[in-house]
């Protein structure tokens, strides 16, 4: 029996050896290459940490396609809403499919909470919750993820760029404000400033995309509509007007922006403003609290707009702006 085994099993490793190596090699061959090319061709992501005055910070990296190591690439940092986290994002926004097509570095920061990673907010001053409550220090957080992730991947540091949905929209404003040296422009969805926000330290492109039914950060401020979001703030928000008018003034732009309405969306283009620091809003009537063209943070999540998809419309908005 075990001869009869043995021999079997040398008739099977001599056909395996024929198919790879002989007449019908070829085309095996060709199938085992193209499977290990696939492999390596797939886009490498992880979770990895960075240490913030002794507290572990975490983000998820997704590098593209295709990267090689010394590229230097442009990045663009995606923030989560309150309540999220990085994964969240990633699903939600299609940020990483994107980087793919477009050769950029997308980087997703995990907030702060008490629940492991689960319901995390970023510090933005004005909300939310425990990040905002325990003064936690996302300026710090991002300055040093921009500077390991320049140092170790040859990100081209005039190509910086911060998104985010809802709280990570009002983190991505409030840090373009306090490291405008490091940003090149920023696309705050769903989010506000606050009465508190800080004046910019330098000239950063913007462009703010707002639904105007919109009941968790209304377009037209004050405290959100939602009674699970209002308790997270400390402050009203402010309009998406407001949040233009901090903007452009600080781009040095003339006060009335060109109009043009194509259906559901108003683009609002401020004009004169300086030199790369360009100011937009695009608002979407009867939008909600939703990443436009994406997919919904959770099943009981607003359902996103169609009328266009956001993450090609920041990504155009972005590749315009350098340093």
């Amino acid at each position: 029996m075990k001869a009869v085994y043995v021999t079997a099993l040398l008739a099977l490793t001599a056909l395996s050896t024929t198919l790879v190596c002989g007449q019908g090699g070829g085309r095996l061959r060709k199938m085992i290459e193209a499977r290990r090319a696939g492999q390596q061709q797939q886009s490498p992501t992880e979770t990895r940490e960075i240490d913030i005055n002794g507290v572990k910070r975490s983000y998820i990296l997704h590098l593209p396609s295709g990267y090689k190591k010394g590229s230097s690439l442009p990045l663009v940092i995606a923030f989560h809403g309150g309540g999220g986290n990085a994964a969240n994002m990633v699903r939600m926004s299609g940020f990483s499919e994107k980087a793919d097509k477009e050769s950029f570095i997308v980087a997703y920061p995990n907030g702060s909470g008490r629940m492991g990673n689960a319901l995390l907010t970023f510090n933005a001053v004005g909300c939310c919750a425990y990040a905002m409550r325990n003064n936690v220090d996302d300026v710090a957080f991002i300055s040093k993820l921009i500077d390991s992730l320049v140092a170790e991947y040859s990100v081209d540091k005039s190509r910086v760029y911060l998104t985010g949905f809802s709280n990570g929209a009002m983190i991505s404003s409030y840090l373009a404000a306090k490291l405008s040296d490091k940003i090149a422009a920023a696309a705050p969805v769903s989010g506000s400033i606050f009465a508190s926000s800080p004046k910019p330290t330098g000239k950063v492109a913007i462009l703010l995309i707002h639904g105007t039914a919109d009941a968790a950060v209304p377009y037209d401020g004050g405290m959100s509509q939602r009674a699970q979001i209002e308790p997270a703030q400390s402050e009203p928000y402010k309009s998406v007007k407001d949040g233009a008018a901090y903007w452009s003034k600080n781009s040095g732009c003339r006060s009335v922006p060109e109009k043009t309405v194509k259906g559901n969306i108003t683009t609002e283009k401020y004009q004169g403003c300086a030199k790369d620091a360009d100011v937009e809003v695009i608002s979407i009537t009867g939008g909600l609290h939703a990443w436009p063209g994406g997919r919904k943070g959770r099943e009981a999540a607003d359902e996103p707009s169609k009328d266009m998809n956001a993450t090609d419309v920041i990504w155009d908005f972005f590749k315009a702006h350098h340093k």
